[in-house]
């Protein structure tokens, strides 16, 4: 019996795609109704945890794949095995896999980006996409450096310190500390990086785990990354290049069914970056969630779920006369 907060309790599946050990879930497989869904940084699969058994209920089948980098899939040390072209080629070879031909992709965080880039390579494999708080960017028509991103985004700085030479060391050596601090809901969240030690953890005091994040859920995410360590998910920060170079040919413009659900309070990635997300993605509908912060899924569960349902209603109904 499928228990939210039970990692053990989802069913887990492995499989060998484009020559590396891929982890994912599969709930409801007997359902022809697939939705991927996709995580983003420090996160896991179980991210999604107040999503799989919600979407269950409804009657979709659920694929949540743990990206390159993360968890029990395989983590190339080097970061030139990175990039948007790259995962998403993983994801095609998934449904390729599982024999899916369509999917409707929904994302957060980094998995948000992909969702959007995943919507661009691969758009005859795409029924309709969605993100949470990542908004859409257009592909660079140039290539910049991450120092450059920075100075036009300064809410991305604290991404120099993720693609530095300290951070991995940095989480390897407190995991516990690191989790029990970043994963909190908005009013209890401090700075990512401490405006002072310049650290993500090292130096810094100890916090109590969240009561938003069950005791078995935060387990699971010590005990994955201690086995795995982060450099495969720090590898996502050392990206400018790759995703310039994989990414520079596509179309930039979506014609896809889309929603883009922003929280308020993501210091990380502001509903301010979403003001051009209309003029890529033609009709795309936006909601803002008040009173939340970047774990929008698991800080407003209710409200990501109800915009998950009438967003599938009308763009991937179930027929329940299948």
């Amino acid at each position: 019996m499928l228990d939210k907060y039970d990692p053990s309790t989802y069913s887990h599946k492995y499989a060998d795609i484009n020559g590396l050990r891929m982890h994912y879930v599969d709930e409801n497989s007997q359902s022809p109704k697939a939705l991927l869904l996709i995580h983003g940084w420090p996160d896991l699969w179980i991210g999604w945890r107040e999503q799989i058994p919600f979407l269950v209920q409804l009657g979709y089948r659920v694929i949540v794949p743990s990206l390159r980098g993360f968890g029990e899939t395989v983590s190339p040390a080097d970061p030139a095995e990175y990039g948007y072209g790259t995962v998403s080629n993983d994801l095609a070879g998934l449904l390729d896999h599982l024999q899916i031909p369509t999917v409707t992709v929904i994302g957060h965080d980094w998995g948000g980006a992909v969702t959007w880039r995943f919507g661009q390579f691969y758009p005859d494999r795409v029924k309709a996409l969605a993100s949470f708080c990542t908004p859409y960017l257009p592909v660079a028509q140039e290539e910049v450096t991450l120092e450059q991103i920075v100075k036009v985004l300064p809410n991305f700085k604290y991404q120099l310190y993720l693609a530095g030479p300290d951070a991995e060391k940095d989480m390897n050596d407190n995991f516990p500390k690191f989790f029990n601090r970043i994963f909190r809901p908005i009013a209890d969240m401090e700075h990512l990086i401490d405006p002072e030690l310049g650290t993500l953890a090292e130096g810094r005091s100890d916090r109590p785990r969240s009561d938003k994040v069950p005791q078995k859920v935060m387990d699971y995410y010590v005990e994955a990354y201690t086995k795995q360590g982060a450099r495969g998910g720090l590898n996502w920060y050392r990206q400018t290049h790759n995703n310039f170079v994989q990414c520079k040919n596509l179309d930039p413009i979506i014609k896809k069914p889309s929603m883009l659900v922003l929280a308020e309070g993501d210091r990380a990635l502001p509903p301010s970056m979403a003001k051009t997300t209309p003029q890529f993605i033609p009709g795309v509908e936006v909601h803002l969630v008040e009173d939340s912060g970047h774990w929008i899924l698991w800080e407003q569960p209710e409200k990501c779920n109800a915009y998950l349902k009438d967003f599938l209603a009308r763009v991937d109904p179930i027929n329940h006369k299948l």
